[in-house]
């Protein structure tokens, strides 16, 4: 069985506070774009759980959230796949990684959807939402994909209107940023207690549901694009500055860091304005990806 597991950006990320346990309750926009890993899953006859991949970074271990979807689904059904036979994944990577595209959360939410499909496991969709959240914050979304509206830590999911089709450019500077980096640095209450202005999201969510027409709704959208997260990415890593006023320079309608970054994407309303702009990024050998696309 052959699954594609597609990446995500964050066309808006607010942090409202910092919970007990550690997490961090937000609101954020998320939708899916044209980029996606491929995930091969079959049965075999070997009794043990194998995961292949193209890029050599990746660890395939049991400390991978292929790995450990798997097990989860094996705690929940009490089968385990990983003794009676063996599930060899074979992954090919496309999302980069540390991007803030959920490229692991992607690929997990493919292989619980596929599992549970492979083997007639018979698991809701609202409880593999809940498996899910145990493993990522992002996974619940990249179950349900789209378009949504994400609240507590990501997994309390309102679904939005399907988008236009956003002609996008994703960057990503080489250097990257662990989100547990990003988060370490962002100080959300002395941030809360000297004044600084939330972007409101809600914002987001009614230009999304609204019937201005593909065109008007394009634009909005690029202007309200808003991450608190690079108030700490920026400062950590400048260079995403800069990739974004590149693209403001070519005439992107508008930019945003993806998520806990260092992916920045810019939106645009023609393709030359945004083929002209990737022109001048590849030749910076600071970036190792770029790529257009477009939301699914």
């Amino acid at each position: 069985m052959k699954v594609k597991a597609f990446a995500k950006i964050n066309l808006c990320l607010d942090v409202l506070s910092r919970r007990a346990d550690g997490y961090h309750d937000v609101e954020m926009v998320m939708t899916n774009v044209d980029i996606a890993d491929v995930l091969e899953i079959r049965e075999l006859e070997e009794k043990k759980i194998s995961l292949i991949c193209n890029n050599e970074d990746l660890a395939t271990d049991e400390t991978n959230l292929i790995y450990k979807a798997i097990v989860l689904l094996q705690n929940e059904t009490g089968k385990d796949f990983g003794v009676e036979v063996l599930l060899e994944v074979r992954l090919e990577k496309n999302i980069p990684m540390e991007a803030g595209m959920a490229g692991g959360s992607a690929d997990a939410a493919a292989t619980l959807k596929a599992v549970n499909e492979l083997f007639n496991l018979g698991i809701a969709t609202e409880r593999l939402l809940e498996i899910g959240a145990g493993l990522g914050a992002d996974i619940p979304f990249c179950i349900m994909g789209g378009t949504v509206l994400a609240k507590g830590i990501g997994e309390k999911l309102t679904p939005l209107k399907k988008l236009p089709k956003l002609k996008i450019l994703i960057a990503k500077p080489a250097a990257g940023l662990s989100t547990k980096l990003v988060y370490e640095n962002l100080d959300i209450e002395t941030l809360n207690k000297t004044g600084f202005k939330h972007r409101d999201v809600r914002e987001m969510v009614s230009i999304i549901e609204s019937d201005d027409t593909d065109d008007i709704k394009t634009v909005k959208i690029a202007k309200a694009l808003d991450n608190i997260l690079e108030v700490p990415s920026l400062k950590l890593l400048p260079f995403i500055a800069q990739i974004k006023q590149i693209m403001y320079d070519n005439n992107c309608l508008g930019s945003l860091m993806s998520g806990s970054g260092t992916a920045i994407f810019g939106i645009f309303d023609n393709d030359s304005d945004m083929l002209r702009t990737k022109a001048v990024l590849e030749k910076d050998d600071r970036i190792n990806y770029i790529e257009t696309t477009t939301t699914v």
